[in-house]
């Protein structure tokens, strides 16, 4: 009893409490690291789904997770795209329904996830010489909201290692800034969108 004593004698019923502030983790500046906002695979497993898994399952396991994004793998389990929520809430899924004639129950993750091998990439060596300033310059050049960083050293013949995820979403969310004002298609089914959508 003594050791519970011990243990509760700090609280009071008439004191206010709070959660401890994130202000390390939400302040930022251009100077520092770009690393700094790496989603990181080897200190973070991501949410990983099957391509063949509804979306709307997809979400919900999202919004369970408090994640924004998940791996997509094959019946292989090789990683074979990203999935966002942007891509889950955005027009492109019920609009690929109505082309299909069916409805968004019927459309899976790799009808709307983003192709690794459509993503830009950076490698980790490369990440981690660069500052947040450059990390911006690089997100507005490719006008892309997403950028795949790859593990070089553990590159095979056969495969290549995707180490983590930078998003210019956290990146403007810790600036207080948008940094990617005129972002192009986001996945490849976007661009497949808007190649349909244009006259000609």
């Amino acid at each position: 009893m003594g050791n519970l004593t011990r243990v509760h004698a700090s609280l009071s019923a008439g004191a206010r409490y709070r959660l401890v502030s994130q202000e390390d983790e939400d302040t930022l500046t251009n100077d520092a690291a770009a690393s700094e906002l790496l989603k990181d695979f080897t200190r973070h497993t991501p949410v990983i789904t099957r391509s063949s898994r509804e979306i709307q399952e997809v979400k919900k396991t999202l919004d369970a997770s408090g994640e924004t994004f998940c791996v997509v793998i094959n019946r292989n389990d090789e990683v074979v795209g990203i999935l966002t929520l942007k891509d889950l809430i955005g027009s492109w899924p019920m609009s690929l329904a109505n082309q299909r004639g069916s409805t968004i129950a019927d459309i899976v993750a790799r009808d709307v996830m983003r192709p690794v091998w459509s993503m830009p990439t950076i490698e980790i060596g490369k990440l981690q010489d660069l500052k947040v300033d450059e990390l911006i310059t690089i997100f507005k050049g490719l006008h892309s909201d997403y950028l795949l960083v790859m593990d070089a050293a553990a590159v095979g013949a056969e495969e290549q290692v995707i180490r983590g995820l930078l998003s210019a979403d956290d990146l403007s969310r810790r600036l207080g800034i948008r940094v990617n004002p005129d972002p192009g298609p986001g996945s490849f089914s976007d661009i497949v969108h808007a190649v349909r959508k244009s006259p000609g």
